[in-house]
């Protein structure tokens, strides 16, 4: 009885290491960064008036010539409607990373940080499948006459993203940057 007790017990034991050492870890695909050259936010007044566009333009990618880049220019108290377009200009023909970013949404997110006194507040950004902040469309409020600027992150997080309970995702060794630009704002 003896020995079929340890025989059982053994086969548990030899059964427990096949099995634990079959097991696969779960493997991260690679979800490499978007090369991003150009960044375009298109404002549409609330209540009318005409459609104005800002961007930064480095057509031939990080390395290469001087980026350009406008300053934001916008009127006090006032709100926008804003939307974001992301391009590579390095491939031909010239490819819309904005729809890839739609596409992999659960994987991105938007920042926008206004420096202290600029005026401008940034809110109601779009939002992905699982409902977190994306940030492709966004609402920018105008207050007072004055300059300042604002810098603009996107996020891509290799891995499984952030929910709204951690701390500063701008900045997590979880994700890396795939552009950030600080524009100089005006409002006037």
């Amino acid at each position: 009885m003896k020995k079929q007790v340890m025989r059982i017990a053994l086969g548990i034991i030899v059964s427990s290491a096949v099995f634990t050492s079959c097991k696969k870890d779960k493997v991260e695909e690679p979800n490499e960064e978007e090369v991003i050259t150009t960044m375009q936010l298109a404002f549409v007044p609330v209540g009318g008036g005409a459609t104005v566009t800002y961007k930064f333009d480095d057509p031939d990618g990080p390395g290469g010539g001087v980026p350009t880049q406008d300053e934001i220019v916008l009127a006090p108290s006032k709100t926008y409607n804003v939307t974001m377009q992301l391009l590579n200009k390095t491939e031909t023909p010239v490819a819309d990373v904005t729809t890839e970013i739609q596409a992999e949404a659960d994987a991105h997110r938007f920042y926008y940080e206004p420096t202290a006194g600029s005026n401008i507040t940034v809110s109601g950004l779009d939002n992905d499948g699982d409902g977190m902040p994306l940030g492709i469309n966004s609402t920018w409020l105008t207050g007072a006459v004055t300059t300042g600027k604002i810098k603009i992150t996107l996020r891509h997080y290799p891995g499984t993203p952030p929910g709204k309970a951690i701390g500063d995702l701008v900045n997590s060794s979880k994700s890396g940057t795939d552009i950030e630009v600080e524009f100089n704002t005006k409002i006037q």
